[in-house]
């Protein structure tokens, strides 16, 4: 039986900006015009900042020290960041109003905006991304404090992603293509072509630096068809010692000077290895991106509502009682499709 999650309805977060909301397409995107870490994280403060309001289709208005309180504001140019949030857009899947099938949609980040002289920062939503932002059903929580502490926009992007997933209670991995996790942690086109670059510049640190600023450890282990790598196979499990959970929120209360090195000294120290929990036997099943994906659609398709990712742990829980299936994404598809023409 799945287990029960209020879907429908829309959270709200308390006005002072320790926490964001984020609903679910923007963070499992398609492709995002790339943005900088300053440029990332403003966003995330500017929808933190409307979010509970911000279905109403109005003017939302937010003070520059808000903006500049985690920054060197000598360094900010708050304008060029409302141009580069205006001028980037999201590709996303959402599901259509009249037929209800998935398709692509592209989208600006943000309206149009206003900047008082010596007053507060005005700016909206453009009307296409607040309808999809009504009907999204699954949010990822952004802690503020991690989100500053973070120091690269791949870090910040696999952070994100991370937490839109981590209170599934059956789902600890999900493998991805190569373009898939490209997407995830906004890498530009034409860069980190190669996997070698890809894993060494922006997979292998953004892992590191999400495990060693959070309370979940992170993994990335290529996953290859033949001799090629073509797709990235993520794991994340909460911290079995509470000294390593405590140790994380006292980093951040730290200074970022030194981080690196005290980073650098926790991956390569025996210990840390030792703090990673023994991967379950159902996160052993590798279900495909694409499968899910198709997983989605029938049941997108077929009227139900439901989020995939709760079957996707039902499905570990009947795999964990019936044995590993010889083809798990076959498996997976024909216990969707079994739930879809046995639900009441």
């Amino acid at each position: 039986m799945m287990a029960k999650q209020n879907l429908h309805k829309f959270p709200t977060v308390p006005q002072n900006l320790n926490s964001i909301i984020k609903p679910e397409e923007l963070v499992d995107v398609i492709e995002m015009t790339p943005l900088s870490l300053h440029d990332r994280r403003s966003y995330n403060l500017l929808i933190g900042n409307a979010w509970n309001t911000i279905r109403e289709r109005k003017q939302h208005s937010i003070s520059r020290q808000e903006i500049t309180k985690y920054v060197d504001s000598k360094n900010q140019d708050i304008p060029a960041t409302l141009r580069n949030l205006m001028s980037s857009i999201v590709v996303v899947k959402v599901r259509n109003n009249e037929n209800g099938r998935p398709e692509t949609r592209q989208i600006p980040l943000l309206g149009p905006n206003a900047i008082e002289e010596r007053g507060p920062i005005k700016y909206s939503f453009p009307s296409e991304l607040i309808d999809i932002i009504e009907k999204t059903q699954i949010f990822a929580r952004i802690h503020t404090e991690v989100m500053f502490a973070l120091s690269s926009k791949y870090s910040l992007a696999l952070y994100e992603w991370m937490q839109k997933r981590i209170n599934l209670q059956y789902v600890h991995y999900e493998t991805v293509s190569i373009e898939e996790a490209r997407g995830l942690l906004n890498v530009e086109k034409g860069k980190l072509s190669t996997f070698g670059n890809l894993n060494k510049y922006a997979i292998k640190p953004a892992t590191e630096e999400v495990s060693f600023l959070t309370e979940y450890d992170v993994t990335a282990e290529p996953v290859k068809t033949g001799r090629a790598v073509t797709h990235v196979k993520f794991t994340w499990h909460k911290k079995r010692d509470v000294g390593s959970q405590i140790a994380a929120i006292e980093e951040l209360e730290r200074s970022k000077v030194g981080r690196k090195a005290r980073m650098e000294n926790r991956v390569e120290s025996p210990a840390h290895s030792e703090t990673f929990p023994q991967i379950t036997k159902s996160s052993e099943i590798l279900v495909s991106s694409s499968a899910l994906e198709k997983g989605k659609e029938l049941a997108i398709a077929a009227g139900t509502g439901w989020d995939i990712y709760a079957i996707q742990s039902q499905y570990f829980e009947h795999a964990d009682k019936k044995g590993k299936p010889d083809n798990p994404d076959g498996a997976f598809i024909g216990f969707v499709k079994k739930k879809i023409k046995e639900r009441p």
